[in-house]
């Protein structure tokens, strides 16, 4: 039995052997009494803004008094932070107690880390009462390992772009449809701003599944942080331009939501919670002189909506980047190299990571500190981004006081 949360994460995240497919993994669940189904649940898929449109629609909510549960991944400090209610990390002791409980039967029926991550959620979710639990999709969504519950009230597919394609398909219409897969019978759907062909299939799958679709209308920039939707106008605390799209999505979750629950909304304390919600490594501003920024963009399509952003500063701009060999790295690369005075690659501890004799033609330091030191003491804005493990890194070791 374990007594170290450390021990517990060691043995949890590095035995790789263990991994049940989807229909299978639904059988255990449904042997344990389909724990996933005894809460109101939202699934948010896309392959970017996920993580921050659950963040939004969580502060949201809890705005209105809800308590809710949110299942996220990868983590951002700690493998805790994957599972929290009303923001807190589940606690290390309730981590502990759930998992020596529940070890005989993980081992024996061979779960992968993220289906244990999973089981663990739903306990801690059942024992804290949670009003509503938001759950982020790991890849797609069709074969998904979270794509276990059967009475899901609403599905979003944030945004559909070119990732993981050895799994989803070439196309984004392919991704598109395995996306679809976490839409249910006689729920609703709500996407982003999509493609009219990806728009026109996830009518098509909803149709066939008698779920009501909701479309995310314009929102409108009026500078500063600040935006218009549904008539109304909103402030949020990123400077990034593209947190605009995830926070008018969960808006329009969230008054799917309150209607569905029949209540009304107290808009006063729904735009405080957004104003002061905050997402960490989506464009984060860690320190001001120099301006570093932290973001964990890990596709193309992320990477030109950040290199969108950092072009608002002035000054002058480095950018130091890593990420794994499986990402589509010489594109965001082309892009990245684009947008600043000097392009830095560097290494960070994790299997997979991209090597560095490839890039004879850029500055490449393997000792991720010493490369944000150089880009902290030469330029004016210094933006670290790439893999999100990277991210987790840098906040792990760096200091930006």
């Amino acid at each position: 039995m374990f007594t170290s949360i450390e021990d517990a994460i060691e043995w949890i995240v590095t035995d790789k052997a263990r991994f049940r497919k989807l229909d299978e993994f639904r059988q255990i669940l449904h042997e344990a009494g389909d724990p996933q189904d005894d809460f109101y649940t939202i699934h948010v898929t896309g392959t970017n803004g996920k993580g921050s449109t659950i963040n939004y629609l969580c502060d949201l909510l809890m705005s209105q008094g809800f308590k809710v549960g949110t299942f996220t991944s990868p983590h951002y400090v700690t493998h805790l932070d994957r599972i929290r209610v009303n923001g807190n990390n589940i606690p290390e002791d309730r981590f502990l107690e759930i998992l020596n409980h529940d070890y005989d039967m993980f081992v024996r029926e061979k779960l992968s880390t993220l289906q244990m991550d999973f089981m663990i959620m739903c306990e801690h979710f059942k024992r804290e009462k949670v009003d509503i639990a938001i759950v982020e999709v790991g890849i797609g969504g069709r074969l998904d390992y979270t794509n276990v519950f059967h009475n899901t009230k609403l599905s979003i597919i944030a945004s559909v772009g070119y990732d993981h394609m050895e799994k989803l398909g070439n196309t984004l219409e392919e991704i598109c449809k395995d996306k679809c897969g976490i839409i249910k019978e006689d729920s609703a759907v709500l996407c982003g701003h999509l493609p009219d062909t990806c728009k026109d299939i996830v009518k098509e799958d909803a149709e066939e599944k008698n779920a009501k679709v909701y479309m995310l209308g314009e929102y409108k920039d009026l500078g500063d942080r600040h935006f218009l939707y549904d008539k109304e106008e909103y402030e949020i605390s990123s400077y990034a331009s593209y947190q605009l799209h995830n926070a008018s999505l969960a808006i329009e979750a969230f008054h799917i939501v309150m209607k569905d629950k029949g209540l009304s909304i107290d808009e006063d304390a729904a735009k405080e919670a957004l104003k002061k919600s905050l997402w960490h490594c989506r464009f984060e501003i860690v320190k001001e002189e120099p301006r570093v920024i932290l973001d964990g963009a890990h596709n193309i399509h992320g990477v030109e909506a950040l290199a969108e952003s950092f072009d608002q500063f002035e000054g002058t701009k480095c950018i130091v980047f890593s990420a794994l060999k499986r990402k589509e790295y010489r594109k965001m690369i082309d892009v990245l190299r684009r947008h600043c005075d000097r392009l830095i690659i560097t290494d960070f501890p994790k299997s997979g990571v991209i090597d560095l004799k490839e890039f004879s033609d850029l500055l490449t330091i393997r000792d991720y500190k010493k490369a944000i030191g150089l880009a902290m003491e030469t330029y004016d804005n210094v933006l670290i981004c790439g893999s999100l493990y990277f991210m987790s890194e840098v906040v792990l070791n760096c200091r930006f006081d």
